[in-house]
């Protein structure tokens, strides 16, 4: 299982921290973790394939322009906080 986060406006960093310029997960309302608006639903790959699609009120794609999404190799647990310990 793979899950998706919406963060920062950059997928740079460095040797520590690959994605240290995205930031932190797309949270403009404050909620905890795994409520942030950037939490998406998990992604399920087959074979080395995934798709997802999913309806959402979370934010309005006006918002999201710009943003980077992360693909995260190891699944979140939907507690830990911070968010970032899934960034693999």
């Amino acid at each position: 299982m793979v899950s998706i986060f919406i963060v920062g406006t950059s997928c740079t960093g460095n040797s520590e921290d690959e994605f240290s310029n995205a930031k932190t997960h797309y949270n403009p309302n404050n909620h905890p973790h795994p409520y942030h608006s950037g939490d998406l639903p998990p992604l399920i790959e087959s074979n080395g394939y995934a798709y997802m699609s999913v309806l959402l009120n979370k934010f309005k794609i006006q918002d999201i322009i710009g943003k980077v999404i992360i693909i995260h190799d190891m699944p979140d647990d939907f507690t830990t906080q911070p968010s970032r310990k899934f960034r693999d």
